[in-house]
């Protein structure tokens, strides 16, 4: 049986090396589970007190997604497994850990690169949102779907959606909408657009880089190893950017129920709103 994720050490120049973890449940796109995190923590705090480590790359096996978020289904079936008679120690250790997952991410202290090829949601936008390097392709599909559950935005959503331009992350934390590679660009969700078969080329321009001890040196020759690779001019169109002045007013309320009601009271033949 295959391990739900991978690690590797790639050589790197001197005496380097950069650690890539692969998240390895094609099945289930990727999806965190308490076993996964469990896996992840560990490796991750042992490479980020590792002075052999330059940096880490954080990817999802297959061309389908990175990470389609927490693997909601194990946490349901728990809970119907317990009922109301008993704690759900599995729904408590599998927030617990995926929280704290996130937070060692978001301080990691060394160069973290997240390759956001595919399906991004719920968790994986959680993985990748505190990433010092934070890519996206020309199939990255990102959301914060938690809304049609009866969730709210986790995961550091309350933040970095906050932080999004005008009332954008608030249209999509209770729209729940998908955006594209443009739009995480433009929302402060990615930083970098690089089309995926460029991937291999990425890795060994990152072998081949000369890296040091000092941290800030090696977020700067990450950071032009990725602008290297960037094609822009294959960005596709941002839905967010186009209809900003829409997204603003509709969600110009004095309560929630009231900006629900704006949206949905949208009459628009374009898809993307449709689907909002």
């Amino acid at each position: 049986m295959s391990r739900s994720v991978l690690f590797e050490e790639l050589p790197a120049s001197g005496d380097f090396v950069i650690g890539v973890a692969t998240l390895n449940v094609e099945k289930t796109l990727n999806s965190l589970s308490v076993e996964m995190v469990a896996l992840l923590r560990p490796q991750l705090e042992a490479w980020r007190i590792d002075d052999r480590v330059a940096c880490v790359f954080l990817q999802g096996a297959g061309e389908k997604a990175f990470c389609a978020g927490g693997d909601i289904r194990k946490v349901y079936d728990a809970i119907l497994e317990c009922g109301t008679e008993r704690p759900n120690e599995y729904a408590r250790a599998f927030f617990e850990n995926e929280y704290r997952l996130d937070y060692l991410i978001h301080t990691y202290g060394k160069p973290f690169i997240v390759w956001g090829h595919g399906i991004v949601m719920g968790g994986g936008i959680g993985l990748m949102s505190g990433a010092s390097h934070r890519v996206v392709t020309e199939a990255a599909r990102l959301a914060m779907p938690e809304i049609n559950i009866g969730l709210f935005p986790d995961v550091g959503g309350t933040w970095f959606l906050n932080h999004a331009p005008g009332r954008t992350g608030l249209f999509l934390g209770l729209t729940g909408a998908n955006i594209n590679a443009a739009d995480a660009l433009f929302v402060g969700m990615a930083d970098r657009f690089i089309p995926n078969g460029r991937k291999q080329a990425v890795l060994a321009a990152l072998q081949a880089a000369e890296f040091g001890r000092c941290t800030a040196s090696n977020n700067a020759v990450v950071s032009r190893v990725l602008r290297a690779q960037e094609a822009r001019d294959q960005l596709p169109a941002s839905k967010v950017r186009e209809h900003l002045d829409l997204i603003n007013a509709v969600t110009d309320g004095d309560s929630c129920a009231e900006i629900c009601q704006r949206i949905l009271a949208i009459e628009t033949d374009d898809t993307w709103l449709q689907k909002g």
